[in-house]
């Protein structure tokens, strides 16, 4: 697949032989050799861990990756571009998924139209973004795999579901951050996938407990993440940001990030106050309606799951089914 990026980007590459953090701009990469932005190997994390500076010098570097120093992206393979501390995940944050989870999960008994679910649900989100908190769930960086690698379906899951997910990538150590300071704690945003096993999520036994979050969405390949982080400052209003999947061809999910019930500076705001966010860190700020179980339709082998947000590139991951040996 061809790949361009406006601007520039953080990425990481492999040439075949040796993985490394580069510059990206147009379809050109340059490699960030060591000891040249950061003391010894420049990973993506270590650029983020003294980003204050980096940033300012990224603008620089442009005309070096265009020029002789730049690889062509085509001689590259695209890696998940970092390897975070942390990874922070929201759920039920988008108006559209909310209402969506009220009308098909509504009660045997219920006999209310689904336009009255909708509107009941619009009140339970007007009366929670006034006075509630986002919902949180932590998520392994053992799950991420790479915005073109395969997704290993289960053999023990039947209903693998996707969301596609804005993600944030935190630039410094915030803890307590008010909501007015949120966004100076933002280095960037890049795309995520959230791969769900929809039938080990909550099964009968674990229902008390509140489901089982990490069996269901922690498994190798269930992140992809990527392409690149893109720097804040090139995103402009993430609030304008388009995220689509299409699933073989077909749009499922289609919504922009204002529709996000609790914001970025929330998120951001919520999850530095109940515990410290470092550098390289991920949040992923939920997902819209249209996933498998608005369709009733799973992942299968030989899907190919295509994740895209305006401005911060596409995934075009196949689904195949995991050996286990």
């Amino acid at each position: 697949m061809t790949r361009w990026v406006e601007g520039y980007a953080l990425g990481t590459f492999t040439d075949g032989i040796d993985q490394f953090a580069g510059l990206i701009t147009g379809d050109r990469v340059l490699r960030f050799e060591p000891d040249r932005l950061v003391k010894g190997p420049a990973t993506v994390r270590s650029l983020l861990e003294n980003w204050e500076f980096v940033r300012s010098r990224l603008p620089d570097l442009v005309e070096s990756a265009l020029g002789a120093d730049g690889i062509p992206l085509s001689e590259l393979r695209v890696q998940a571009p970092l390897e975070p501390r942390q990874i922070f995940q929201a759920g039920a944050n988008y108006r559209t998924h909310v209402a969506e989870i009220m009308i098909s999960g509504r009660a045997a008994d219920d006999e209310r139209s689904p336009d009255e679910l909708r509107r009941a649900a619009e009140e339970m989100m007007d009366e929670r973004a006034r006075i509630g908190s986002p919902f949180f769930f932590a998520g392994l960086p053992a799950a991420i795999c790479g915005p073109d690698d395969d997704v290993l379906l289960p053999p023990e899951s039947a209903q693998v579901d996707w969301e596609v997910e804005l993600t944030i990538v935190v630039g410094a150590t915030a803890r307590r951050v008010t909501r007015e300071r949120a966004m100076d704690y933002v280095a960037g945003y890049t795309v995520c996938n959230d791969i769900s096993a929809r039938d080990l999520q909550f099964p009968v036994e674990h229902q008390p407990l509140g489901g089982d979050w990490m069996r269901a969405k922690n498994r190798p390949t269930f992140l992809p993440t990527g392409p690149f982080v893109v720097p804040a400052e090139l995103v402009g209003d993430y609030r304008d940001l388009e995220l689509t999947l299409d699933l073989n061809g077909e749009r499922k999910q289609q919504d922009t990030a204002d529709h996000l019930l609790f914001d970025v500076p929330t998120l951001i705001a919520a999850a530095s106050a109940a515990t410290t966010l470092y550098p390289g860190d991920l949040i992923l700020t939920g997902s819209p309606a249209g996933n498998g179980g608005r369709w009733q339709r799973w992942l299968r082998p030989g899907d190919l799951i295509e994740a895209s947000i305006t401005g911060l590139g596409s995934q075009h991951n196949t689904c195949v089914t995991e050996i286990i040996r």
